[in-house]
């Protein structure tokens, strides 16, 4: 049976992560935020650094290698408290139902929205990217406080939007199953979200989910 990754960026009011701060404090603690094993830059890209020949010349690794390696490491910083899934549950139930404006919604076959989009940006954005690795919990003052980050990581102009579109497409077709991704959504989608959560005085949540 295949399994589906999904990727949730949602407005939520304040109140809702009040309360999931309240109820579920180590898992809301986790959210969004590098362990602390792996909090500083230089131990994050010890992850992706190129392997070494015996004589000690490094080689870059073949780039299904650097991808894989790429999700290893994503996998490994996410949150995996052990109430993590009733804390994404209550999370789900606050943020929209619909997709538009206030919900961005990536499901992916077999694959992961959030970590293909981190590998085409590349880590240095990847690290400057607010939350960590698609997963964050905001309130309204820490939205307009992440915002400018955010957006310098998305908007992206000719020809670099080309190139992270490329290396998405790249990702999914060696860690995905899934030929019609909106990858266009996957750019713009999550910076929608964060700009109407900002506009509105909403907070805002990233969650990674694997069904």
């Amino acid at each position: 049976m295949s399994v589906m990754g999904v990727w949730v960026v949602g407005v939520v009011a304040d109140h809702p992560i009040e309360e999931a701060r309240r109820r579920f404090p180590d898992a809301a603690g986790a959210h969004g935020a590098w362990p602390a094993s792996s909090a500083d830059e230089s131990h994050w890209r010890e992850y992706l650094e190129p392997t070494e020949l015996i004589d000690g010349r490094p080689e870059r690794p073949p780039r299904v290698d650097d991808i894989v390696r790429f999700a290893d490491a994503v996998y490994g910083v996410r949150n995996d408290e052990t109430d993590v899934d009733e804390f994404q549950d209550y999370l789900l139930q606050a943020v929209p139902q619909q997709e538009g404006e206030s919900l961005f919604c990536s499901a992916v076959p077999r694959g992961d929205g959030a970590a293909a989009l981190m590998w085409a940006l590349g880590r240095d954005t990847t690290l400057r990217f607010p939350g960590c690795c698609g997963q964050f919990l905001f309130d309204a003052a820490q939205v307009r406080d992440a915002l400018p980050a955010a957006e310098k990581a998305l908007v992206l102009q000719t020809p670099r939007r080309a190139h992270v579109a490329s290396r998405i497409r790249l990702w999914l077709d060696e860690m995905a199953d899934d030929p019609n991704c909106n990858i266009d959504e996957l750019i713009d989608g999550p910076l929608r979200v964060l700009r109407h959560a900002a506009r509105t005085g909403a907070g805002a949540v990233g969650l990674t989910l694997w069904y």
